[in-house]
């Protein structure tokens, strides 16, 4: 075989390797452009649900803080209609106070009796005015409640021509430690609800309790 063909044959051989390098480089290079495009085309995936999953979350937190704000509206609104209920509950227990005749219940009665116990055997008389079934009602529940601490107590009706309301006192130079405390009985237990009136009596040994009109 002659140099010229053999040269001819290795340069023939050499240029089919190289073609097959190139092959090779390029299905090398067309694979891995694929990879990173699908790398790329993960990682975009991957970002969008990341920020769809940011936007859900952020939409919950706002939801989460409406219903809050909602529900503690609602708690103060519910507050603000219990306070309106029980201010009119109060005034309509007031007015029914002012309106209704006036009693004087079980727990009063055993205060007083509790307050005037060292005043037993002592005398105490109640003017009623004539003619009004409230006064003499309510002067019958104050005289329960005295002879209950032991004090002896009378009632009788009597025409006052400027009767005072509510109850005041005459009290003689003798009475006035009863007086007092009997006064104070009275305030403290709500059975009056202002400072019981008291005048002095020409009998030191008075102590008489006027009650007049609501």
């Amino acid at each position: 075989m002659s140099g010229g063909g053999h040269q001819f044959r290795v340069g023939l051989f050499a240029g089919r390797v190289t073609s097959a390098k190139d092959t090779q480089l390029k299905t090398l290079q067309s694979s891995s452009a694929e990879a990173v495009a699908h790398a790329h085309a993960g990682a975009e995936r991957a970002h969008a649900q990341a920020a769809l999953a940011y936007r859900e979350k952020q939409f919950l937190e706002t939801e989460m803080a409406r219903a809050k704000a909602h529900h503690e509206q609602l708690r103060n609104e519910n507050l603000a209609l219990q306070l309106v209920v029980e201010k009119e509950r109060i005034a309509r227990l007031q007015l029914e106070a002012q309106l209704g005749p006036r009693h004087i219940g079980a727990a009063q009665r055993q205060t007083i009796q509790s307050a005037l116990a060292g005043f037993r055997e002592q005398a105490v008389s109640i003017v009623t005015l004539p003619g009004d079934p409230e006064i003499a009602a309510f002067a019958g529940e104050i005289k329960v409640a005295l002879e209950g601490s032991g004090m002896l107590v009378t009632v009788a009706p009597a025409l006052i021509q400027r009767p005072e309301r509510g109850l005041a006192l005459d009290v003689g130079a003798n009475r006035r430690r009863a007086a007092t405390a009997l006064a104070k009985a009275l305030v403290d237990t709500g059975v009056c609800s202002g400072p019981v009136s008291a005048a002095e009596g020409d009998n030191p040994d008075l102590l008489e309790i006027t009650a007049g009109p609501k």
